[in-house]
């Protein structure tokens, strides 16, 4: 019976200890709150950027995407800015930009890695830009064969239009002679 008292007293004991409240920490035991996650720039970039290209000033647009791939150079944040730099440089309304200039700033962004947000989608950008650029150089050699081509046979039109202005001469001398022959 005594050990029975004993061992209801225990978990009696144990009971409440596990029921109590425990003392409130003062401020400086408790752990400080994570701080809360800076407010990204990048909205308001990318919102100035899009601004600056609908109005057609691409130079502008690329100023701000490249202040913001340089300031937040390696975050995903500076690494979208590359992407969409080549966005801009693609968009055939950016009459400043080249294909090569595109090209390039698809191969920054491609070189950050396969874990980007648009690896995928700019490596396919990549690839349909190298085959217009090819497309365009094809035309471009085609245009330029055509012009040879034209400019070789207008010389060959004009030598062959000189060589009839001096045989038409030559034949009007010769008549001019032979019609004075028989008068003689």
């Amino acid at each position: 019976m005594l050990v029975t008292r004993g061992l209801r007293g225990l978990v009696v004991l144990c009971l409440l200890a596990a029921c109590a409240r425990p003392a409130r920490m003062s401020i400086s035991e408790q752990e400080p709150a994570p701080a809360p996650p800076p407010i990204s720039a990048w909205p308001g970039t990318l919102a100035s950027a899009v601004r600056a290209a609908n109005l057609g000033r691409y130079a502008d647009a690329d100023s701000i995407l490249a202040k913001h791939a340089r300031d937040h150079a390696g975050s995903a944040e500076g690494i979208e800015a590359d992407y969409w730099r080549a966005l801009y440089r693609l968009d055939p309304f950016n009459t400043a930009a080249s294909p090569r200039e595109a090209l390039a700033a698809l191969d920054t962004y491609i070189n950050a890695g396969s874990s980007s947000a648009r690896y995928e989608e700019a490596r396919i950008l990549r690839r349909v830009l190298e085959s217009l650029d090819s497309s365009r150089t094809q035309l471009g050699v085609a245009r330029a064969a055509a012009e040879s081509r034209d400019r070789a046979r207008d010389d060959e039109i004009r030598k062959l239009g000189d060589e009839l202005e001096k045989t038409m001469a030559e034949l009007d001398r010769i008549r001019r002679r032979l019609a004075q022959k028989p008068n003689e």
